[in-house]
């Protein structure tokens, strides 16, 4: 595939993802399988109206991300989850500085794992302080020195806060 479609695919892609609305679209709506939800009630749950549901599943479902079946005079809508995992794969292999990180966290057992940008690297003789921006918030993890440097963390770099227990571990 051409160089400029694929920037065109991802430039898309990432404008329909963009919409507070339609993002929390794709977070309440079903599986196809369990596709019981008629706009009105997906219009309640996110607090807009029903019309304002209407002009993003019909974005969504331009994109093929989402389908819907009919059931009388409603429409069921749902996530086509294939179209989604295929979507994260593009991405994936188009902003590859983004997602990589997210593809070496998923071998590890911790859960909570934050991704952001390194903002703050304070080295010390034995530790070093990490400050990492996740959404505006800072969270800062001290790690040892040998680390820092094993891993090569330089302010601007995307990294993680991985969350075990009461430890916050860093990994880039």
């Amino acid at each position: 595939m051409d160089a400029q479609i694929k920037e065109d695919l991802t430039s898309s892609a990432l404008r329909i993802l963009a919409d507070p609305v339609r993002l929390r679209l794709l977070r309440e709506l079903p599986q196809e399988d369990a596709a019981e939800i008629p706009v009105g009630e997906l219009a309640h749950r996110l607090g807009v109206s029903d019309t304002v549901v209407s002009q993003h599943l019909r974005v969504l479902s331009g994109a093929g991300l989402v389908g819907h079946r009919r059931g009388g005079r409603s429409a069921y809508y749902y996530v086509r989850t294939a179209a989604l995992v295929a979507l994260r794969q593009a991405l994936a292999s188009e902003l590859p500085r983004m997602f990589e990180v997210e593809a070496r966290l998923s071998r590890l057992s911790a859960r909570n794992q934050l991704i952001g940008k390194v903002v703050e690297v304070r080295r010390g003789e034995v530790s070093t302080e990490i400050g990492i921006d996740i959404g505006g918030q800072t969270v800062t993890a001290i790690i040892t020195t040998a680390s820092a440097d094993r891993m090569d963390l330089k302010v601007g770099d995307v990294a993680a806060a991985v969350f075990k227990a009461h430890d916050v571990i860093v990994q880039k």
